[in-house]
Formats: C-alpha cells, structure tokens, sequence
C-alpha cells in the first residue's frame, strides 16, 4: 500500500444550481437494473450493490425531465459503461487483449459495419447489438449518431492507452492527459444523450469550447475526490498524480492545484457560454456539473478510510480491497495487513466486510448470526436451491440425504476407483522427462472420482472438468464480470441438458451410484425434484473437483518446495495425512468464504449491519501468527494431535470450513489425496521440479499454482 500523508479535499462549490430529482428516480433505477440482468450486463449481485448505493443517481440526475423512454435510453447506457470501466480497472479482461477486440466490435455495431454477432459474443457486445444501439439510433439523425460514435469510439480509445499506461507502469504526460481525460471519462458520450433527451436538436460546432469546459470540470472534480481509490488501486491516471510528479510538489499543494484548475475551468465555461448560441444546452451542462459535484462530494464510493461528507484523507487508514490488482498477486502481504490494522473492516469497492483473524473467521463460520444466503446471489441463480444456501432444519434434512454417499461403505467403494484412477494417470508420466502435474494429475483424479461417484460414464470427463470450472469462476465472480456471468449460466445449461437423460434412467432403473441415492431420497415426504438434484451435480463438481484440484496441486508444490520433508514423506507414507493438512492451513484452495448477516453482529470491535455480506478470509486465518507459530513455514510435523481430528469439523485449520458448512467431501478429498501422493512418489521416487521452473500461484477465491512442471 502506498504510504502518503494526510491531505484535505478543498470544498468545492461551483456557481450552477441543480434541478429537481425525477420524481420517478427509483423505478428507473429499477428498470435500469431490470435491463442490465434481462441482458446478463449485470448479476443479482451487481443489482442488489447498484440499488443499495446512491451510484445511479448520478445518472437520474443527468436525465432531466425528460419522458421515461428516452431517460431510459441514458440510464442504459451509464449502466453498460460503468460495466465496462469496472471490468478495466478491476479485472484481469484489459491485461489479456480482449479489451482491443471489444473495442473493435462496438465501433463496428454502431457504424453498422456488423449485421450480427456470434452467438457466444460477449453479452455487453450482445447488450448493445441487439437493444442499446438500436434504442439510441432512434434518438436522432445520422449527423448526431455520427458524431455519437466517434465520441464512443474516442472514448474506448481512451481506455486503451490508460490500460497501456498502467500495464508499463508510466505516467503519461499531463499535457496528453488533460485531453485524454475527458474522452476517458465519456463525457462526450454523455453530453451528446443529454443534448437530445427532449428531442432532436440541431448539431452545431459551435457549442465545443463549452463542452470541453463542462467535460473538464467533470472528469477533474472525479480525480480529486477519488484520489484516495486510484492511489490505493495503484491507478495512475489522475490529474493530482500527474500535477505533483509535474513539480514534484506535496500532495496538498497538488490536490489544491487541481482545485484551482476546476474553479478556473468552470469560470472558462461562463465566458464560453455567453458566447454561445442561445439554446439549453448550457443549462443541461451546468446541471451536469453541479449533480457531480454534489455527488462526490456525499458519496463514500471513492472516499475510503472516512465518512461521507469528510474533507480530510488519511491514507494510512485505506484499507487492502480485495479487488485491488496487486492483492490478487500476493495476498499473504495483504493478509497480514488486514489482520494487524483491519482485522473486521468495511470493503467499499467488493462492498462485503473483510473478516481476517482466525478466532473472528471460524466464529463467522459458525455462530448465530451469520447464514448462507449469500449463495442466493452467489450460486442460486445457476443452479437454483441446492443444500449451500440452506441453513437450519432445512439444511440438515438435506445434508442427511447425501452425506452417507462420502463416508463408511460408499467412501471406501470409491477407493478402488481413486487407486485404479491414480495409478493410471501415474503410469503416463513414467519415463518422461517433463510433465505438468497439474494438467496430467491434479485436474484429472478428483473430477474423475465425482463421475464414477455419480454414476456416469467416464469417457465423459473432459466435459465436467470446463463445466466444474466455469460453474466455479461464476461463484467466485466477486467482480461481476459479464463474460463469467455467461458463462457460468452457459455451462449450467449444458450440464443439466446432459444429465437429464442419466435421470430418466436412474428414476426407472436406479443403481448403487450417488445419482440415483439423490433420485430415491426424500424431504418430509417428498423426493427431490429434478432441478435440485442437477443443482447438486453441479455444485459438487465444483465442490469436490475444483478445490481437491487446487489442494492437491498446492500440496505437492509444498513438497517439492521442501525437498527435505519429500524425502521424509517419501520414506514414510504415513506422513502423509498430516503434511497434507499442513498445506490446507498454509495453502487453502479456497481463501475467501462468504457468509450474509441476518441481523447486526458485534465482532472485532465493530459492528456489521443486517443483511451485510462478510468475507471470511480463509487464507488470512490460517496464517494467523496468534493461532499458528511461524505460520507461513510449511511444516509437515505441525500437526500435534490426532491427524484425523484436521479432516473434521475440529480440524485446527479452516480449509474445509467449519460448524453446520464444514465440507462433505472432506473424508473424500483425504482419500484421494493420500492414494494419489503415495502412488506418485511410489512410482515417482525422483520427483522434483523441472530445471528453470518456478510456480506461479494465481486466483483470489480458489488459488494454486496454474502449473507445476517437474521431472522424475
């Protein structure tokens, strides 16, 4: 985190007045939220966040009076451009090169040099294609669409080289960043709807100079109120960023700089206005201007460590995100921080709270107060009500339906499976010299259990090991990443329309296999209907596919790493059981848990509202120096106790979880882990890394290292 001093924001009052708030602000809200999931540009989550928070009003704001259809029109596309900046600053989508290819596809729909788009297209590419860009050409004649296009197209422009900046670590010159900025900002974009929402008007140049002054006052108000964002996100376009670097001066003097060029822009656009033309544009401006002032100004969303309303920053206090870029990259450094000077703090941007102390974690994991409805956005709209978002009674009678399938007979009818499995993946890799044991071991044996587990046919496996991990890349899609969105609920689709055969058979001729248990179990009476018994297919791949994958890819990279303790694992395979659980504490595959409030809960010195979400950061607890000594050392004799007591609910460490959630496939996870590290290093006895290789771990929600290339 950066260190920086205190520094106050200069109250800023410009010298336009706002005008009345639509009285139908909150079903336009609504309906713009409506849009945005009907098209997938949004989830339940990123609906519940938007209508939680005053971030729509500032769009209202901008729509006047104008009548519903045509405000609509704005609305959606502030929506869809909030998407698309979220997506930027606080996702991998920019760093990979679809961002250019996005940018292509949209200036060829709204030129029309697209008549369709694939059907896979990303759904902000479809969004716009079939709905938003149609509804927007309506609005006026093709000098307006015209010019509205190069707006947008300068605008995606702009993104692209402040993305190019940020990737190369540079600050761009303030000169070019004074243009830059205000197609960065889409402001264009945004005037030119506002020009038009009460109907036609007639395009004239000669109202540029008051746009560029109401652009600049804008999109300079936005860097001096989120100042503390972008420095805490490590993002640096900003005009007091670049103002200080310009003459090396404090942070004070540069933000009061910036405050003196806003004040003096504003004064630009009264002497531009009166040279203008007669007409309402100045007047939508100034409204504009004013709304967001007023709007950063009340607003906590780029005001981190104080209140709304606060003058003062005090960065010191700007808490870790776990949105930012670079915790993602290393969030044991991050973790640390939380626990020592965050230990139970609001996260504005994820907008959950981060609990980070192993004693605060396992008591939200397990005490009254906190529940699992968090799963009704997080996992219920792909694969409806399934046994994790269910709690109490409910809870138990379903979980009393499936657990006998992961433990006593039916878990050790599997261990011939795990051994033939194991052996076979084993016997591939004999006498090479290279080979990725994530990609030939780890992603193969658990995914190939769940199947025989299920009943299904094993050749089938490479189709449940895309759909496990796009199932799992939409539950851990804090960021709400319209692709993952779709993703996940393509995958869903494809899964249940594969099962649904294996159903028909199992209800008529049922077997031993854990499919056709689920179709002969009964709640109070009841069988299970078809869509929660492929819901719990679906999240079991999930479950029980992608985190032993990821645990099992950490747990020999931990061996590998200490080559030491391998030579003592590989000499006593006993070993095993309790090394395995020293790398579930020091290398959960899942580090964020997350929990829903179901009335205010007093914990770590604060108090956490109803209804909050609450990460519990698995990753951070189980490095927690007051429960574990020396805890980022990997040490397979850590283990004191019985080992068998870590693959229950009282295990020390919170990888399975813990209380009334703790993992149902632990007992099972355990099997596999154990037979497929004996027959490995059995086969293997000179397993080590490949000359050169380092592992990469990678992932927030679920982390190992995407590769572990070794030699034998």
């Amino acid at each position: 985190m950066l260190s920086v001093p205190e520094f106050r924001i200069p109250t800023l009052d410009l010298p336009f007045a706002a005008r009345p708030r639509r009285a139908d602000a909150a079903e336009l809200a609504s309906e713009t939220c409506d849009w945005g999931e009907r098209h997938r540009v949004i989830g339940p989550r990123g609906r519940a966040r938007l209508l939680g928070s005053t971030l729509l009003d500032l769009g209202i704001d901008l729509t006047g009076a104008t009548e519903r259809e045509r405000a609509a029109v704005l609305m959606c596309w502030f929506l869809w451009m909030l998407g698309l900046d979220d997506r930027i600053d606080n996702g991998t989508w920019a760093l990979e090169g679809d961002l250019d290819e996005f940018c292509r596809t949209v200036t060829e729909v709204v030129t029309g040099a697209v008549a369709d788009l694939a059907p896979d297209a990303d759904p902000m590419l479809r969004a716009l294609h079939q709905d938003l860009w149609p509804r927007t050409a309506e609005l006026a004649g093709p000098d307006w669409r015209d010019r509205f296009a190069r707006h947008l197209a300068a605008h995606l422009r702009a993104q692209r080289l402040t993305v190019e900046h940020r990737d190369a670590d540079r600050l761009p010159a303030l000169a070019h960043y004074l243009e830059l900025r205000r197609d960065l900002f889409g402001a264009d974009v945004f005037f030119d709807l506002i020009e038009v929402l009460d109907g036609p008007v007639a395009v004239t140049d000669r109202f540029d100079e008051v746009r560029r002054c109401a652009a600049d006052v804008i999109a300079w108000t936005n860097d001096v109120y989120s100042l503390e964002k972008d420095l805490a996100f490590g993002e640096p376009a900003n005009l007091v960023v670049l103002l200080r670097a310009e003459d090396n001066s404090s942070w004070q003097l540069a933000v009061d700089t910036a405050h003196t060029l806003i004040q003096k822009r504003a004064e630009d656009f009264r002497l531009a206005e009166a040279d203008a033309p007669h007409g309402p544009l100045p007047g939508l401006l100034e409204h504009a201007m004013r709304v967001s002032q007023d709007w950063h100004r009340e607003s906590s969303r780029y005001r981190l460590s104080g209140e709304p309303g606060r003058e003062s920053v005090r960065t010191e206090l700007t808490p870790p995100s776990l949105l930012w870029p670079r915790l993602e990259r290393d969030p044991h450094r991050y973790f640390a921080l939380l626990r020592e000077e965050f230990p139970v703090v609001w996260d504005e941007p994820l907008d959950a709270w981060l609990v980070s102390r192993y004693e605060d974690v396992r008591f939200a994991l397990t005490a009254p107060g906190f529940t699992s409805r968090n799963y009704s956005w997080q996992l219920a709209p792909m694969y409806g009500e399934t046994v994790l978002q269910l709690d109490g009674r409910e809870h138990a009678a379903h979980r009393s339906v499936v657990s006998p399938a992961f433990r006593g007979q039916a878990l050790e009818a599997l261990r011939e499976v795990v051994t033939t499995t194991a052996r076979d993946l084993v016997g591939r890799l004999r006498g090479r010299e290279r080979f990725d044991l994530v990609a030939e071991f780890c992603h193969e044996l658990p995914v190939t259990v769940v199947v025989t587990a299920l009943g299904l046919p094993r050749e089938d496996t490479p189709l449940f090991q895309r759909w496990y991990r796009d199932g799992f890349s939409y539950l851990g899609n804090y960021r709400q990443d319209p692709e993952r969105l779709e993703r996940g609920m393509v995958s869903r689709d494809e899964l249940y329309d594969y099962l649904t055969p294996h159903l028909e058979r199992r209800r008529a001729r049922p077997g031993a296999d854990l499919l056709s248990t689920l179709c002969a179990a009964e709640v109070d009476g009841r069988p299970l209907d078809d869509e929660m018994i492929k819901g719990f297919c679906g999240t079991l791949l999930g479950a029980g596919g992608e985190t032993t994958d990821k645990a099992l890819s950490s747990f020999l990279a931990n061996l590998l790493d200490h080559p030491d303790q391998l030579a003592e694992v590989r000499d006593d395979p006993g070993l095993i059981p309790q090394a395995w659980a020293e790398s579930l504490r020091r290398n959960p595959p899942v580090l964020v848990v997350l929990r829903q409030t179901d009335r205010a809960v007093a914990l770590g010195g604060r108090t956490i509202p109803a209804g909050a979400t609450v990460a519990c950061l698995v990753g951070a607890a189980n490095r927690d120096p007051r429960r574990f000594g020396d805890p980022d050392r990997f040490d397979i004799h850590r283990v004191r106790g019985p080992v068998d007591r870590e693959f229950t609910a009282a295990a020390s460490h919170l990888a399975f979880g813990a209380g009334r959630h703790f993992c149902l496939g632990a007992l099972v996870a355990r099997m596999e882990t154990e037979i497929g590290v004996r027959e490995l290093l059995t086969a293997l006895p000179g397993l080590r890394w490949a000359e050169g290789f380092a592992p990469v771990e990678t992932g927030l929600l679920t982390r190992a290292p995407k590769e572990i290339w070794a030699s034998a």
